[in-house]
């Protein structure tokens, strides 16, 4: 029977953990890799043809930013943003009422998918941004009450297939919003619309 010293014993298994450890980290880095390379090459196409597509579009693009009215487009969606409104300090009916903290700023839009495979809109991956650059989250229980009439974010967009609809936005009272960045999904690069 061989004798290990007990320094030997105790580190044989802290070895092993720090391995599996250094492993998982690897294996999460290569899948976070594989998914933005996977983004990168969805986005590549759209992005050439758009640029093929609108020369003018390029041109306005230098002498002033994208607002009401042009269309924009992030990933594989096309947005027109057609008007904000920000009268409202409250949505729905009686016990049920969504009560603004500041008031609403409500950004009514189209959305159109260009990619070739069905795809949902997300209002929580939108954003409204004042002229300090603070960001402001969409609330999705005033964007039910605003949206009810129409089914714009609730269901899949087939390919080619245009809704409109409104994203809702509390906003502090005393702060003017300049402008809204739109996104395809939560983690991609977005686009700004001044308002």
């Amino acid at each position: 029977m061989s004798y290990e010293p007990r320094s030997q014993r105790r580190t044989a298994p802290l070895k092993a953990v720090i391995a599996l450890v250094a492993s998982v980290i690897v294996v999460i880095a290569l899948f976070a890799a594989g998914i933005v390379a996977e983004r990168v090459n969805r986005e590549e196409p759209v992005a050439a043809a758009g640029a093929a597509a609108k020369p003018t579009a390029e041109a306005r693009k230098t002498s002033k930013p994208p607002g009401i009215g042009d269309p924009v487009r992030d990933g594989k969606f096309e947005f027109v943003v057609s008007r904000v409104n920000c009268a409202r300090t409250s949505y729905g009916m009686e016990n049920l009422k969504r009560t603004a903290e500041g008031r609403f700023c409500v950004v009514t839009l189209s959305v159109r998918n260009i990619a070739d495979e069905p795809k949902y809109f997300l209002g929580l991956a939108q954003k409204a941004k004042d002229a300090n650059g603070a960001s402001y989250g969409y609330d999705e229980i005033a964007g039910v009450y605003a949206n009810r009439d129409t089914q714009t974010f609730l269901k899949k967009l087939d390919p080619g297939e245009r809704v409109s609809g409104k994203l809702v936005f509390d906003i502090p009272h005393g702060v003017t919003l300049t402008a809204v960045e739109l996104h395809d999904f939560p983690l991609s690069r977005g686009v700004t619309v001044a308002l």
